[in-house]
Formats: structure tokens, sequence, C-alpha cells
């Protein structure tokens, strides 16, 4: 599990991941309409479940021990 991780609510917005992840706003942004993230809209802003971080963050540790 990630550190601290369990403090968060079951769905976040990208400003909570943002400062979760100690980088900005857009970083997270780019990646949801990248498809890196899944995540939803609640009219114009995004949500984010924790389950889709855990995938996110695991395809990406993955894709770093591999390349």
């Amino acid at each position: 599990m990630i550190f601290g991780f369990e403090d968060l609510p079951d769905i976040v917005t990208v400003k909570q991941l943002a400062d979760y992840f100690n980088t900005s706003g857009q970083t997270i942004s780019r990646a949801l309409k990248n498809s890196e993230l899944k995540g939803f809209k609640v009219g114009r802003e995004w949500r984010i479940s924790k389950e889709a971080v855990l995938q996110w963050v695991k395809r990406n540790s993955e894709a770093k021990e591999n390349g």
C-alpha cells in the first residue's frame, strides 16, 4: 500500500491527488486526458477512484522496472 494512501477518500479530485503525489494538477489532468489514469467527470471536474490510482501507480512502477 502507498504510504498514507488509506487516508485519502475513496474518490479523489485532481487537486487532492496532485497534493498527495506532490505534483501539479496539470500532470494528473494530462494522465487522465491520455487515458493513462482512469477517471470520470462530474460537471467539468475529474474524479478518480482509489482503485484507479493504485492501478496507475502499479502500471507506472512496472514500466519503470522493465524499461
